[in-house]
């Protein structure tokens, strides 16, 4: 059972960096289940075309529409664009926009940057919703950063990765800070190594992100102390559809650290070990 009631609005986090590659769709995957494990009704957008988050888990219920007739139509019927995974309290609206049309309609749309803000508003139920976007900039990248509650950004520890997300990023976050003038106030901004290994490299770039977050940006915008490892076990959980700590019990320490720094006000739920 979920724990929302009908006075709270349900908590947003957008995954996203600019970069293509950065595993933002397993991240929204595990964050998902995992959430939803611990009794929080879930749900999973998928806005990218190149739909992962949508393939990775099986569904027992399959809605006949999904993002394109949630946006382009402002359906907001459930049972139209809402599909339920076999994961119990956790359901997703899927990415079923293979041509891009989502993308043109919206840039020719006078609220196209905020209409998903507003369509969010009539979807109800919901404990926590986390949007997974696309790789590269886009106006669907712009309208789930401006409805998000919080923007995780998973960054590879690669130089130039590192210099991606600075450059667009980064720069997608500042070009945004323009809505803050009509009252759409920016998520915080928690940005975290992902697949991390013991390189010398990997060492160095981590380092030089620490020391970016720290001496150029504001308190707004923060380099997570906590890394992502590059394990095999998320490579092979995709394979089987499964939550990487089902799959591997040795991480599972790993993805409650990470909802619990995402989600703190949830930190309650996520100490009582659950692996269904």
């Amino acid at each position: 059972m979920g724990t929302q009631t009908s006075l709270q609005k349900p908590y947003v986090i957008t995954i996203a960096c600019t970069k293509g590659g950065s595993a933002k769709s397993t991240n929204a995957a595990n964050i998902g289940a995992f959430c939803a494990d611990h009794g929080l009704k879930t749900l999973l957008i998928d806005t990218d075309t190149q739909p992962t988050l949508t393939s990775y888990y099986s569904l027992s219920q399959a809605a006949p529409g999904g993002l394109h007739e949630f946006l382009t139509y402002r359906d907001i019927d459930p049972a139209h664009i809402i599909s339920k995974t076999t994961i119990e309290n956790l359901d997703l609206i899927q990415s079923n926009d293979p041509s891009n049309n989502v993308s043109q309609m919206l840039r020719n749309a006078p609220d196209g940057a905020i209409r998903l803000k507003h369509l969010l508003k009539n979807i109800k139920g919901y404990d926590v919703i986390i949007i997974d976007t696309r790789g590269t900039r886009d106006i669907t990248v712009d309208m789930s950063v401006l409805v998000a509650d919080m923007l995780f950004c998973p960054i590879l520890p690669h130089i130039l990765s590192a210099k991606e997300f600075i450059r667009g990023t980064i720069g997608m976050y500042q070009d945004l800070q323009a809505f803050e003038s009509f009252g759409v106030s920016l998520p915080p901004l928690k940005a975290v190594a992902n697949c991390v290994d013991n390189t010398n490299d990997v060492k160095f770039v981590t380092e030089q992100l620490h020391n970016l977050f720290a001496t150029s940006f504001d308190d707004n915008k923060a380099f997570l102390d906590f890394n992502i490892p590059a394990h095999v076990a998320y490579r092979e959980a995709a394979t089987y559809s499964k939550p990487v700590y089902r799959h591997s019990p040795a991480e599972y320490p790993v993805i409650q650290t990470l909802c619990s720094l995402l989600l703190p006000q949830y930190r309650h739920l996520f100490q009582k070990r659950n692996m269904r």
